[in-house]
């Protein structure tokens, strides 16, 4: 039996392509059994093939604001929160989760953080981004919306850089080094698989046999999203 019931995605805007393709991938791998939940803000759209979308009074600060949508989804079984500019490749399930574990994808890579982008980060001046922002926020696994709670509070009291960029990675590393959490961590090369052009897609799917999740990241990224969305290539190779 399927462990993993339900995806949730995050999007705030009038144009809905990006999302759409996420949900429309959900839809090829795993049929209408998968829950697919949308949070938005009241203007948003609601993607077509999402089973449910909720939308609340959201804060103009896109990071409050993200994890203002998380908290607000009360949680009863495990549940994944994917990026919107993400692929479903293939079907997979997921383990179930103890009350205080959290599923995430460990940075895997040692470059250093630009500090200066996209506004000073004074804090990040000389350390590598693994260091500060261990886990790739794109991919969250939890049972407990509690996580999001805590996150929130965190970012609420943060200078407002935090609040518009950062905070849901810098706030996430703080709650999982706090002890109150047990870190279960997925392979980055399988269930967050970075691309940045279509041939990295295709190279990805045709050399990662259990390659489940892409991440279209960056305007590279999204620039071979956007040429996946116009059917000049197949969602999978």
């Amino acid at each position: 039996m399927r462990c993993l019931k339900r995806i949730v995605l995050f999007w705030v805007g009038q144009d809905i392509a990006i999302p759409q393709m996420l949900v429309r991938s959900i839809r090829l791998a795993f049929g209408q059994d998968m829950e697919v939940v949308q949070l938005s803000d009241r203007e948003t759209p609601a993607v077509d093939g999402v089973s449910v979308c909720r939308r609340l009074k959201l804060s103009p600060r896109i990071m409050v604001a993200r994890l203002e949508a998380y908290a607000s989804l009360p949680i009863k079984e495990p549940t994944l929160y994917l990026d919107a500019d993400m692929m479903i490749v293939k079907a997979f399930d997921l383990p179930p989760l103890q009350a205080n574990e959290v599923g995430v994808t460990p940075r895997t890579d040692r470059v250093e953080i630009n500090w200066r982008y996209p506004m000073e980060y004074p804090e990040f001046r000389g350390k590598l981004l693994s260091d500060v922002m261990p886990y790739i926020y794109s991919f969250v696994y939890a049972n407990s919306e509690i996580l999001f709670v805590r996150q929130l509070n965190q970012l609420r009291k943060l200078p407002k850089r935090f609040q518009l960029w950062y905070g849901d990675q810098v706030t996430l590393k703080s709650e999982l080094d706090s002890g109150r959490y047990e870190v279960r961590a997925f392979d980055v090369n399988t269930h967050n698989r970075t691309v940045r052009s279509v041939a990295e897609y295709q190279h990805a799917v045709a050399s990662v046999p259990d390659l489940c999740i892409a991440h279209f990241k960056g305007p590279q990224g999204k620039q071979a999203l956007a040429e996946i969305l116009r059917g000049h290539h197949s969602l999978q190779a």
